[in-house]
C-alpha cells in the first residue's frame, strides 16, 4: 500500500516537472518568508540589552541606534512582504498550471474510454474526479510537499539558531516533540482513511445530482421530490458525519500540539527568567545559560515560535496531504482504466470506400461472464443498399449496429467494410465514414450552426445550409430569434423533437459519411414531423450504404432486404414480401403489430367494396 501511495504521488509530481524552476523560485521564497523574522528577533534582543537597558551609551547615541535599528526593522518587513507576495502568487500559479494540465489530460483519456465503460459509470462520480477531485489535488504539491520543504528548512534554521543562543533551554523546547510524533503516528492512519471516505461520497452526492437533475421532468411527473429530498439529505448527512470525524481528528492533533508547545514556551519563559535574574542556572555545581539577558530571552522566544509554527502547521499539512492523496488516487483510478476499444499499432491509413458492410461469424457479450447479446451473425450488405433489421426488444438490433463504427468491439468474428476488418482502419477515419441517426437525439448547448458543423468544424456557411435545407430544416431554423446563431440550451430542449431531430439530421448530412445506421429515427414524432424526416431521409439514403432500425415495421417495408433478428441470431433475411409469404418469425412480428393477414387482407377487400 505505501509503495502504491509513493507511485502515484511519483505520478502526480511529474505535472509537476515542467514548471520545477518556479517551484524552485517558490520554495526559496517560501524558506525566506519563514526564516527572515529571525532578523526582527535579533533586532528586539539588541533594542533590549543595548539600547534602553544599557546606560553606558549617552542618551543622543541611544536615541540614533534605535532609529537605524527602527530602519532596519521596517526594511526586513518590506523584504518579508515581498518574498510574501512572490511565494503567494507563484503557488496560485503552479496551482493553476498543473490543474489545467491534469484536467486537460483527463478529459482527453474520458473521451478515448470505450462506450462500455461510460454506460457502467455515473456521469456526476466522472465530473467529481474532473472538477473535484483535481481541485482538492492542488494541495498536495503547495499546500503539503513544498509546505514540508519550507517548513522542515525553515525549523531547520530556527533549531540552529537556538543551540546557538542556549543549549539547555533548546532541550526543553525540544523535548515535547517525541509525545506529539507518537500521538501523530495513532491518529493519522484514521484521517486518511476517512479522508478517502470523505472524496468517495462527494462523488456519490455528485452522481446523485446530475442524474436526477436530468431527470427532474420525471421526478416532477411522479410527484417524487419529497422522496428525492430524503435520498439527497441521507446522502448529504453522511458526508457530514465523515467531514466533522475528519475534523474531530484534525483538532486532536492541533489542538495537542498547542498545549505541548504553548507548555514548553512557558516553561522556555519561567527557566529562561531564572537564568536572567540569577545570572544562571546551576545543575551539580556547574552554571548553565549565565550569560542569558532579557534581549537574548526575548530573541529566544521569538525563535521558538518560529520553530513551532511548522510542526503546528503539520497536522494542517498532514490533512492537506490525506485529503489530497484521496483525490489524487480516485483520479489515476480513471487514468488506469484501459479502453476496450484502441486503434492497432501501425494501422495502414486508409479511407472507407464503397461502404460494403460483413459480418463474419460475429459474436458479441458486453464482458467475459456476460451472456451473448449476438451470436454466430453472418450477413453481408451490398455498397447502397437498404437493410432493416427488425426483432424483438433486446434482440440485438441496437447492439449490433454499435459495433460497426467501433464502439464496442465483437467478442469473436470480425467485421469488414469493403473486404477490411474494420480494426485495421484508423478508428477516427472509420468513424468519419459512418452517419448515425439516434432516436434519442443529442444535441450540444451552443447554437444551431454550432451543433450543425460538429462533425465538420472547417464547414463554410453554404456547406451548413444546404445541408440544413437537405434536413427539412431551414425553414424553422430561419424562424428562430436568431436564425443559425440561436443559443439552443442543453440537449437542445428549447426546440421540439421534430427540429432536434432535423437538427441532427442535418449534422449528419453535412457529415457526408459512406454509410448511414439510423436508430429508430423516426420514433416519438408526430405526423407532420415524422413526413419531413422521412422525406429528408429518403435523400440521405440515395448512395449510400443504409441498416435501418425500426420496431414498427411499417417503416421499413421499402427496405432492399430485412434482417429479423431473433435472442441475438440472424434467423431470417430477404424482401418484405418475400419474407411475409414463408410465415415465419418475421410474419409473426408482423402479425403483432397489425394483426393476422388474412383478416387485414379481408377488411382491405371489404373497403375497396
Amino acid at each position: 500500500m505505501k509503495d502504491s501511495r509513493q507511485h502515484t504521488l511519483i505520478r502526480y509530481l511529474a505535472y509537476a516537472k515542467p514548471y520545477k524552476w518556479i517551484i524552485l523560485l517558490m520554495v526559496l521564497t517560501g524558506i525566506a518568508k519563514f526564516t527572515l523574522p529571525m532578523v526582527p528577533a535579533k533586532i528586539t534582543r539588541i533594542i533590549m540589552d543595548e539600547v534602553l537597558t544599557d546606560s553606558s551609551r549617552g542618551m543622543d547615541q541611544r536615541k540614533a541606534y534605535q532609529l537605524k535599528l527602527g530602519l532596519a526593522m521596517v526594511g526586513s518587513a518590506i523584504l518579508i512582504a515581498i518574498v510574501t507576495f512572490i511565494r503567494g502568487y507563484t503557488h496560485v500559479v503552479i496551482d493553476a498550471a498543473i490543474a489545467f494540465d491534469w484536467r486537460q489530460d483527463l478529459w482527453r483519456h474520458l473521451q478515448r474510454l470505450s462506450l462500455g465503460f461510460h454506460n457502467t459509470r455515473p456521469t456526476g462520480s466522472l465530473l467529481s474526479r474532473l472538477i473535484n477531485d483535481i481541485n482538492v489535488a492542488q494541495g498536495m504539491l503547495n499546500g503539503g510537499i513544498v509546505n514540508v520543504i519550507i517548513d522542515a528548512a525553515a525549523g531547520t534554521a530556527a533549531l540552529a539558531q537556538l543551540l546557538l543562543l542556549n543549549v539547555p533551554l533548546t532541550l526543553l523546547v525540544i523535548v515535547v516533540l517525541p509525545i506529539y510524533g507518537a500521538l501523530y503516528r495513532k491518529v493519522n492512519p484514521q484521517i486518511r482513511k476517512v479522508s478517502h471516505k470523505v472524496q468517495e461520497q462527494t462523488a456519490v452526492i455528485s452522481g446523485t445530482a446530475v442524474e436526477r437533475l436530468n431527470g427532474i421532468a420525471v421526478v416532477q411527473s411522479f410527484a417524487q421530490e419529497p422522496a428525492e429530498e430524503r435520498l439527497f439529505a441521507s446522502q448529504a448527512d453522511e458526508l457530514r458525519d465523515l467531514s466533522v470525524r475528519r475534523g474531530r481528528l484534525d483538532n486532536i492533533l492541533q489542538a495537542t500540539s498547542h498545549f505541548l508547545m504553548d507548555l514548553a514556551v512557558v516553561t522556555v519563559w519561567v527557566v529562561g527568567g531564572w537564568m536572567v535574574i540569577a545570572g544562571g542556572w546551576t545543575i551539580s555545581g556547574k552554571t548553565l545559560g549565565g550569560d542569558m539577558t532579557p534581549g537574548k530571552l526575548m530573541q529566544f522566544i521569538g525563535v521558538t515560535t518560529l520553530l513551532y509554527t511548522p510542526i503546528r502547521r503539520f497536522s494542517e499539512i498532514n490533512i492537506v496531504y490525506q485529503t489530497s492523496m484521496a483525490a489524487i488516487e480516485r483520479v489515476f483510478a480513471i487514468f488506469d482504466v484501459i479502453p476496450e476499444v484502441l486503434q492497432r499499432p501501425g494501422v495502414v491509413d486508409r479511407q472507407v470506400g464503397l461502404g460494403g458492410v460483413q459480418f463474419d461469424q460475429v459474436r458479441f457479450r458486453y464482458s467475459t461472464d456476460a451472456p451473448l447479446v449476438l451470436n454466430d451473425l453472418r450477413f453481408t450488405v451490398r455498397p447502397g443498399e437498404r437493410v432493416a433489421i427488425v426483432g424483438e426488444s433486446g434482440a440485438g438490433k441496437s447492439t449490433l449496429v454499435t459495433l460497426i463504427p467501433r464502439l464496442y468491439d465483437v467478442s469473436d468474428g470480425a467485421i469488414r467494410i469493403d473486404g477490411v476488418d474494420i480494426r485495421d482502419y484508423p478508428l477516427r477515419r472509420l468513424r468519419r465514414s459512418i452517419g448515425i441517426v439516434l432516436q434519442d437525439t443529442i444535441l450540444f448547448s451552443g447554437s444551431v450552426r454550432e451543433n450543425i458543423r460538429y462533425g465538420r468544424k472547417k464547414a463554410g456557411e453554404d456547406e451548413i445550409v444546404a445541408a440544413a435545407k437537405a434536413a427539412n430544416a431551414h425553414e424553422f431554423i430561419e424562424a428562430l430569434p436568431d436564425g443559425y446563431d440561436t443559443m439552443i440550451g442543453e440537449r437542445g430542449m428549447t426546440l421540439s423533437g421534430g427540429q432536434r431531430q432535423r437538427i441532427s439530421l442535418a449534422r449528419t448530412i453535412l457529415q457526408a459519411p459512406r454509410i448511414l445506421i439510423l436508430d429508430e429515427a423516426t420514433s416519438n414524432l408526430d405526423s407532420e414531423s415524422e413526413n419531413l424526416i422521412v422525406d429528408a431521409l429518403e435523400r440521405l439514403m440515395v448512395g449510400r450504404t443504409s441498416l435501418i432500425i425500426a420496431h414498427r415495421l411499417s417503416t421499413v417495408i421499402g427496405a432492399d432486404r430485412i434482417l429479423v433478428l431473433k435472442e441475438g441470431r440472424l434467423v431470417e433475411e430477404g424482401p418484405h414480401a418475400d419474407l411475409l409469404a414463408a410465415g415465419g418469425y418475421y410474419r409473426y412480428l408482423f402479425e403483432q403489430q397489425f394483426g393476422p393477414l388474412q383478416q387485414m387482407l379481408a377488411k382491405s377487400s371489404d373497403q375497396a367494396t
